[in-house]
């Protein structure tokens, strides 16, 4: 009688994912939030459930040093399956709308295209903008009104505050 194939682990697959990224180092828990960036903002539901952080702006900073990186991955297991939460803290002001926009479309269409983060880009994901003090982009402006583009592409945000679950 043949074995049964284990399925691997939320917290292996995000590992393989990871790891086969390019530039990419998984830390524990959310310990590749920068101090003062995240903290407090970012929470989870059920901490047992953290799979472990990856600081995307500071590992490919050397790899692709003009592009406007995105902060940060989170793996969360969810129901026993994976889930990333692709994190952006930033000011969320109605001039940073546009830099948003820049970085949104390095993470989609360079970072998670690229052939060597396939594993990651295949996992169920979340993208957020979480803003790091109040958000000033009233509604009568354009730039709350072109967020709404933006959030067709996936985005979450601006919001004070992202508690995954």
């Amino acid at each position: 009688m043949a074995k049964k194939k284990r399925k691997p682990s939320p917290r292996k697959v995000f590992e393989q994912a990871i790891n086969e990224a390019d530039h990419l180092q998984l830390k524990n828990g959310l310990t590749a939030l920068k101090r003062g960036e995240g903290k407090g903002r970012i929470l989870a539901k059920d901490s047992r459930q953290v799979l472990g952080s990856v600081d995307i702006d500071g590992d490919c900073l050397r790899a692709a040093p003009r592009a406007n990186r995105w902060d940060y991955v989170i793996g969360y297991s969810r129901s026993g399956k994976v889930m990333a939460y692709f994190v952006e803290v930033h000011s969320a002001n109605t001039r940073n709308v546009s830099e948003i926009k820049k970085k949104l479309d390095w993470l989609v269409q360079d970072f998670l295209r690229n052939e060597n983060n396939a594993k990651l880009a295949a996992l169920p994901r979340e993208i957020h903008w979480v803003a790091s003090g109040k958000v000033r982009i009233p509604k009568h402006t354009r730039q709350y009104r072109f967020l709404t583009t933006l959030r067709t592409k996936g985005l979450h945000g601006p919001s004070k505050q992202l508690t995954m679950e």
